[in-house]
């Protein structure tokens, strides 16, 4: 089951430096793959005298290193007979700072042809280092698969360090972390916008779990739903104008759906049980979400034509659904027995294939996917207390993304 997931999601069409040949990559977690092999040259100081600035240039050149090697689409190779290593491309750049600016000239050469197949350059406040070598790294990936990176990514989380659960923000490897609220409350369930630019999430600052939509360039929250009783952010829409949303109002949850243009809600479930956590399909015309109607909490889809919901799993319990970008999986956290620690699971749309993907390490929450579909974030607590993990979306090579202190749960990926 695993190897048919594996196979499902991870193959993708990559081209060279060269447009007339094409390479396939595929990605099988841990069993190896074929990479395409990449030189990545020097990145070199323009003044060479200068030693801060040839430092700077090896920091950036880790970086990069750093996310292309954990893209899973490149096999780096050393030099200086990069062709006979098996490279067909090589990645080099110059650096230079000056004041509070820094420029990269990155070239990236057909080795083949002799020809640069990638000429940029790149100029960012001194501040904005890692932001750039990240820009450098996707523009690398985009050039030779066709595909987006997601090095510019970020992810947001809940995290207790201060003694309340605040808000916070780091970059997709664990860098840059900053925390983005100072309620001095109960922060929780954050939630990125399509674009980016803002995180809707619920606190409980104001004595009611209402919710806030944050812009993130303005540094500024507003209130998007101060409904009584609970107001917690499901996903946004693909085009980010709608929101989905679990709201009690003092009574059962139930799904519901924001018009962030004109603040027009419409309830989505009538159930007299409890409806949350929805998530929409990539196509908007779909939402899963967790319900107890069957008894138990299970992942159903509900048809946001016709308004019928179906069941897809049929578990002890399960929690957090969120839809895989490509549309074929749902991941979810679910226990299979009462007594079991819960488990990241996914499941595909018609709920014949559920595939578990983590094993008996800790209590597994709250996935969340990259936005190629080929990553997933969760909280686990596989090293005593909650921290945020990155595995393949097979569920091969688990790693812990950074070591924040204090609990760090419910993560949410940006495009």
């Amino acid at each position: 089951m695993r190897a048919l997931l594996a196979a499902a999601l991870l193959l993708v069409s990559v081209p060279p430096c060269r447009a007339e040949t094409d390479v396939y990559l595929k990605l099988s977690g841990q069993n190896g793959a074929a990479l395409l092999p990449l030189g990545l040259g020097d990145f070199s100081a323009a003044n060479a005298a200068d030693a801060s600035e040839a430092l700077l240039a090896k920091r950036i050149q880790d970086v990069v290193r750093d996310d292309l090697l954990f893209s899973r689409r490149f096999r780096l190779v050393s030099g200086p007979d990069w062709k006979a290593s098996g490279a067909h491309c090589l990645l080099s750049a110059r650096v230079q700072k000056s004041a509070d600016l820094v420029a990269v000239s990155a070239r990236l050469v057909d080795l083949d042809s002799g020809d640069a197949v990638l000429e940029r350059y790149y100029r960012e406040g001194s501040r904005w280092t890692r932001a750039l070598a990240h820009r450098i790294s996707d523009d690398v990936v985009r050039q030779l698969t066709g595909k987006e990176g997601i090095a510019h990514t970020r992810i947001a989380f809940s995290n207790n360090q201060t003694g309340h659960k605040e808000i916070y923000v780091m970059d997709y490897d664990g860098a840059e972390i900053h925390q983005l609220t100072r309620h001095h409350s109960i922060s929780i369930l954050p939630r990125f916008s399509p674009d980016g630019k803002s995180i809707a999430y619920t606190s409980y600052k104001d004595g009611n779990p209402d919710l806030f939509l944050l812009d993130l360039q303005r540094g500024e929250s507003r209130a998007v739903s101060r409904d009584q009783g609970l107001n917690i952010a499901g996903g946004f829409s693909p085009d980010g104008t709608e929101l989905l949303m679990t709201l009690s109002r003092e009574k059962s949850p139930n799904i519901y759906l924001k018009n962030l243009s004109d603040r027009s809600v419409l309830r989505l479930t009538h159930y007299f049980g409890a409806d949350s956590s929805p998530t929409f399909s990539p196509d908007s015309r779909q939402v899963a979400f967790v319900s107890d109607r069957s008894g138990n909490p299970q992942i159903y889809l509900l048809d946001l034509t016709t308004r019928r919901a179906r069941r897809l799993t049929d578990l002890n319990w399960c929690d957090s659904p969120s839809w895989s970008p490509t549309g074929e999986w749902i991941a979810f956290s679910g226990r299979a027995g009462r007594e079991d620690k819960l488990e990241i699971y996914v499941v595909d749309v018609t709920g014949s294939q559920v595939v578990r993907l983590t094993h008996d390490m800790g209590s597994n929450e709250n996935p969340s996917w990259s936005p190629d579909g080929r990553f997933l974030a969760f909280s686990s607590t596989r090293d005593g207390r909650h921290q945020l993990y990155v595995m393949d979306a097979d569920g091969s090579a688990p790693h812990r993304i950074a070591d924040v202190p204090g609990d760090s749960v419910q993560p949410s990926w940006s495009n």
